[in-house]
């Protein structure tokens, strides 16, 4: 019914190992020390700081600045007020368009009870850490106030745990900043909720929360600046539109830098020109800033794009002034303009929320981490601390006898 099949590694050992591999690969070929696997780990988080918070958040970041001034100049509302008085511009269409598709609503609903969660847990592994070290530390005083100092003499938990007690501090800081932030981004969400539910509606709906103009056709004296804020209007269009393409290559570069298979060559490289010395971690930081320096002109790249940025905003408040210089005393598009601008704030907005909020799952993630850390850390020092408390109660005497009694039984000890 079965046939016993001895594996060819233990049937025949010889094959399997060698140093140079003439006699086919080494028993341990693949094994990989601990240290490589905690340098690339390293490496991993350094990468994804770099890529994430000092290139693409600063992108992002500019993009922002971008829809403020837009927001600011009442654009792209007022001209599409006035190049189509009547129905809904086919920016706007559109737009409302992704919001349907992306279900919005229902969508940042999710991810705020999933943000919530996600912080929920990193609060509770906090606390539980936090008290259990808490906690040590009264134990460790009622000891103290018990047996004395003469006798109880071993560190305070404070000295004893210095690095634990300071990450209180630091984990309580990141999460209240934390919680400042997500308060924003709700606040935000408030904001914008009722011209999303419009967006999200069907166009008819929109249709009728948006005036048609009383004016049909753009009066030949302002003909010229709507033409001139159009193409810059457009040409900042462009400008981000190729930005969102260079994070997404920025992003899939940085997906594919897979650094396995140097990272091994360089650990052979330590081994052999130190071969005393154990490999640890802090041997690869050379190796981290030379790989890192992939990412140079991303960075460089920052300036260029912000500088291109200001260019283009500063042609795009030029032709709206004399834009709205062309159009001073007309009145006649305005509710039909403000109520298209709203809009698009709401679109624009609802953007921006969904980058917060995916900023805020991965805070979250990382800082799962570290509580976890803490935690673990608190467990390990809080079973040993308990343990020595154990071995100390069981050598401190409990009663004191006098020294002429001791004395008196030691000199007869003597004699005797």
């Amino acid at each position: 019914m079965a046939i016993a099949k001895v594996p060819k590694e233990i049937s025949e050992p010889a094959s399997f190992i060698g140093d140079k591999g003439e006699f086919g690969p080494p028993l341990f070929a693949k094994l990989v020390p601990f240290a490589v696997h905690v340098a690339a780990s390293i490496y991993e988080e350094r990468r994804d700081r770099l890529v994430n918070t000092n290139i693409i958040e600063e992108l992002e970041i500019l993009t922002t600045k971008i829809h403020d001034t837009l927001s600011s100049l009442n654009l792209p509302g007022s001209l599409q007020a006035l190049e189509k008085p009547l129905g809904l511009p086919p920016t706007l269409t559109s737009h409302a368009e992704e919001i349907r598709q992306a279900d919005a609503l229902n969508r940042l609903q999710r991810s705020f009870s999933d943000t919530a969660k996600l912080k929920a847990s990193d609060d509770a592994i906090f606390a539980e850490g936090r008290e259990l070290l808490l906690a040590e530390q009264s134990e460790n005083e009622r000891l103290l106030m018990k047996y004395g100092s003469d006798r109880w003499t071993r560190l305070d938990s404070k000295s004893a745990a210095t690095k634990l007690f300071a990450q209180i501090g630091e984990i309580d800081g990141y999460l209240k900043s934390a919680n400042n932030s997500d308060q924003l981004v709700i606040s935000k969400f408030r904001e914008c909720e009722d011209m999303l539910r419009i967006l999200s509606s069907s166009d008819r709906d929109i249709g009728n929360f948006v005036p048609s103009s009383r004016r049909a056709t753009i009066p030949p004296k302002i003909e010229g600046e709507v033409s001139r804020l159009r193409n810059c209007l457009n040409e900042l269009s462009r400008f981000e539109a190729r930005r969102r393409r260079k994070i997404e290559a920025l992003r899939e570069k940085a997906k594919k830098d897979d650094i396995n298979n140097s990272i091994l060559a360089e650990a052979a490289r330590i081994e052999r020109e130190y071969p005393s010395q154990i490999v640890v971690p802090a041997h690869f930081e050379d190796f981290f800033e030379q790989r890192l320096t992939i990412y140079d002109p991303d960075i460089s790249g920052l300036k260029t794009e912000s500088d291109e940025q200001d260019r283009l905003t500063s042609q795009l408040e030029t032709a709206n002034q004399a834009f709205v210089l062309a159009r001073k005393g007309d009145t006649s598009s305005r509710e039909r303009e403000q109520a298209l601008q709203k809009l698009e704030n709401a679109y624009f907005k609802y953007k921006e929320i969904v980058s917060n909020l995916e900023v805020g799952r991965k805070f979250y993630n990382d800082l799962a981490k570290i509580v976890g850390r803490f935690r673990d850390g608190v467990k390990a020092f809080v079973y040993e601390r308990r343990e020595e408390a154990m071995r100390m109660e069981s050598y401190v005497p409990k009663v004191s006898f006098p020294l002429t009694y001791i004395n008196t039984q030691a000199c007869s000890a003597d004699f005797a």
